[in-house]
């Protein structure tokens, strides 16, 4: 454990927030909402998956949400539910967020079709309100043997 204060109340809950927006702006397929979870261009510290390769830059990763949830993407008729949320602040204007995602087919007969988890993501707290500054998702095996042809 460290010797760091825990954060306060309201920005434990505003940290609860900015992952739940996460997930939903995924789920509506608003990928500007989406990059609005983010801080700045210049401060984008990056997102890697395994599954879905390396956005090092912020228009990389606008890009890629943009194709992920259009009609056809992978996102497209998916729900993605955030849990087992943890923070672990590092100041008291960043942490580091771990939490396990489920992604569950909707638009067809309801299933598991992945799940997986962000891995000491980090937050920081901006004019704005907390954003994400670099996510890192581990995607768990079982997706890519659902995947693979049958």
């Amino acid at each position: 454990m460290t010797n760091i204060a825990p954060l306060a109340a309201n920005d434990i809950a505003e940290v609860h927030n900015l992952v739940a927006l996460y997930c939903l702006t995924t789920d509506n397929a608003d990928a500007d909402a989406f990059l609005q979870l983010r801080v700045d261009p210049a401060e984008f510290g990056g997102y890697d998956s395994g599954a879905f390769g390396s956005m090092k830059t912020w228009q990389e990763m606008l890009d890629f949400e943009r194709h992920h949830v259009v009609p056809g993407g992978m996102a497209n008729g998916k729900r993605h539910q955030a849990i087992n949320l943890a923070i672990e602040p590092v100041s008291a204007t960043e942490a580091l967020v771990i939490h396990d995602l489920i992604v569950l087919e909707v638009a067809e007969a309801p299933r598991i079709v992945a799940t997986g988890r962000y891995n000491r993501s980090v937050v920081v707290k901006t004019a704005h309100g907390w954003r994400f500054k670099r996510r890192t998702l581990e995607v768990d095996p079982g997706f890519f043997k659902l995947m693979q042809p049958s």
